[in-house]
C-alpha cells in the first residue's frame, strides 16, 4: 500500500483551518501540492482519482498532487485542518494514505501551528509538521500492533499459559508497552479482552455441543472452572447451565456436580 515516504523528507508550505458550510462541495480541482487533511467534526465527501471518499471525524487522509479531486455529494458541514506540502509517496512509505489518529495526540500540534506568527523561523514550521507526521505514524503503528496482538489472542486463546508478559516476549515489547497499545486501540487490557474472547466462544460451545460446562471451560483456556462460572455470569447475567437450558435445552442435562 502506498504511503508517505520519510527517507525523501517532505517540505511544509501552508496550513490552516477549514470549516463547510451547510451543503457545501468540496471543490473540483488538480492540485500541484499534496495535502493532509486532519478531520474534527463533520463528514468531508469528495472523488480522487475517481475513487470516492469519505472522511470523519479522528480520520486523517492525504491527497496526492496531480489527482483529479471533485465533490460530486455535499459533505456534512466538515471541519478540519489542512496542510499543504511537498512529499514523496512509496509503495513502503511509512505514513499510509489514510488512518486514524487520537485527538489529544495531535491537537496541541496543531494548536502551536497556528500559534506561529509570519515571522516565525521556516524551521520551526517545518519541525512542528515533521511532529505532527511522527504522531500520525508512531500511531499507524500502534494500531497495526495492537491489531497483530489480537490476532495472535485469537489463534491462541485455548493456550492457558498466556500472559501480558509472554505476550511482551512474543512481540519484542515491555509488558507495560503491550497495554499501552493494546487498551489505546480497544479500551481494554490484552488479558480483559482474552477473558471476554474466551467467554464468547464458550458461549458458542453451550449452544452448539453436548459438552459440559466444566470441559467447555477447560477447552476455551480456564484453568479454574469456579474462575470461568464467575466471569460468564459477570458478563451474561445468567449462569452457564441456565444459559444452555435457556438457548439449547437439547444439549442440558443436569450434572450431577456442576454448579446451577
Amino acid at each position: 500500500m502506498s504511503g508517505l515516504d520519510f527517507n525523501d523528507l517532505p517540505h511544509f508550505i501552508y496550513a490552516n483551518r477549514r470549516q463547510f458550510l451547510p451543503g457545501e462541495h468540496h471543490m473540483n480541482r488538480v492540485f500541484d501540492e499534496d495535502v493532509l487533511i486532519v478531520m474534527r467534526k463533520g463528514v468531508l465527501r469528495f472523488t480522487e482519482d475517481g475513487k470516492k471518499i469519505e472522511l470523519s471525524a479522528g480520520e486523517y487522509y492525504l491527497q496526492r498532487a496531480g489527482l483529479a479531486q471533485s465533490g460530486p455529494d455535499p459533505s456534512d458541514i466538515p471541519n478540519y485542518y489542512f496542510v499543504h506540502f511537498k512529499g514523496t509517496f512509496s509503495e513502503n512509505g511509512k505514513l499510509p494514505l489514510r488512518g486514524n489518529y487520537r485527538p489529544e495526540q495531535i491537537e496541541p500540534i496543531i494548536e502551536a501551528l497556528q500559534a506561529l506568527g509570519n515571522n516565525a523561523p521556516r524551521l520551526e514550521y517545518e519541525r512542528l509538521f515533521y511532529n505532527l507526521l511522527s504522531e500520525l505514524a508512531k500511531h499507524q503503528k500502534d494500531e497495526s500492533m495492537a491489531e497483530q496482538i489480537k490476532l495472535f489472542l485469537h489463534k491462541n486463546y485455548k493456550d492457558k499459559s498466556i500472559t501480558t508478559q509472554t505476550l511482551a516476549d512474543h512481540f519484542y515489547l515491555s509488558a507495560n508497552r503491550v497495554r499501552d497499545v493494546f487498551k489505546n486501540a480497544y479500551d481494554k487490557t490484552p488479558k480483559a479482552y482474552l477473558i471476554e474472547y474466551r467467554l464468547d466462544k464458550a458461549r458458542d460451545l453451550l449452544v452448539s455441543t453436548a459438552r459440559t460446562t466444566a470441559d467447555i471451560a477447560d477447552h476455551v483456556g480456564f484453568e479454574d472452572y469456579s474462575v470461568f462460572y464467575r466471569d460468564f455470569t459477570a458478563k451474561y447475567k445468567i449462569s452457564p447451565s441456565k444459559y444452555r437450558l435457556l438457548k439449547a435445552p437439547f444439549y442440558f442435562t443436569p450434572p450431577p456436580n456442576e454448579r446451577q
